[in-house]
């Protein structure tokens, strides 16, 4: 199966470079703009592609006009479910504040969240990026529908699609967790742009991450 991680598009918030976490905070006119760019490209193009196809949501208004728009434009009508697990990281004591103002209170901390990410690390007093990278999964897990567990012959492309729509720092985390990627692996993973996805290719199995391999990121 193909899961497809999308961030949703630009909101005010993020043109001030200010920490969303769980405000509800909606798109703005760009963002807006970029999830119809992104139905239009190589995202919706995957769902155009999809044999079946399964659509979610983070509860955040950020997200769900996100995925309503990518959906309308690139498929038409599409059942959309919304899940609480999805939402962002908790902010803490981030919650609300512009990054320069993190930057000044918290140095240390604000360093390690923009320069080093680490999967254990996150705003002072909200959640750690490997819980909320753990959780995105999870939730992902419980949309796969049970006839997709069947294998397909190595010589059919499966082409089952499940469509997640949420938040910068969880879709970053729950990627690095499929990919197996710690460390230093995990900090070279850049920050998913607004309306932008990363791309795996897999199954889920058990209660772990699964097998997955790269198919795009922060396309």
């Amino acid at each position: 199966m193909r899961l497809v991680l999308l961030r949703h598009g630009e909101t005010d918030w993020n043109a001030l470079d200010r920490y969303q976490g769980r405000t509800d905070v909606p798109l703005n006119a760009l963002g807006e703009r970029q999830a119809a760019a992104a139905a239009a490209g190589p995202v919706g193009e995957l769902l155009r592609s999809a044999e079946d196809l399964v659509a979610v949501s983070s509860p955040l208004i950020r997200a769900r006009r996100t995925a309503e728009i990518v959906l309308e434009d690139a498929v038409g009508a599409v059942e959309l479910a919304v899940d609480s697990r999805l939402v962002e990281l908790g902010g803490g004591e981030w919650e609300g504040l512009d990054f320069t103002e993190i930057g000044a209170r918290w140095p240390h901390e604000h360093h390690a969240w923009r320069t080093v990410p680490d999967l254990d690390g996150g705003p002072v007093g909200g959640e750690v990026l490997r819980a909320g990278g753990e959780r995105v999964l999870a939730a992902a897990a419980a949309h796969v529908p049970e006839d997709w567990s069947t294998p397909r012959p190595a010589r059919v492309p499966d082409a089952r699609t499940l469509l997640i729509v949420a938040h910068g720092a969880v879709i970053r985390a729950a990627a690095g967790l499929a990919l197996a990627l710690e460390g230093a692996d995990f900090a070279h993973l850049a920050r998913v742009s607004n309306a932008r996805a990363v791309i795996l290719d897999g199954t889920f199995a058990g209660e772990g991450p699964g097998a997955w391999s790269l198919l795009g990121y922060d396309v």
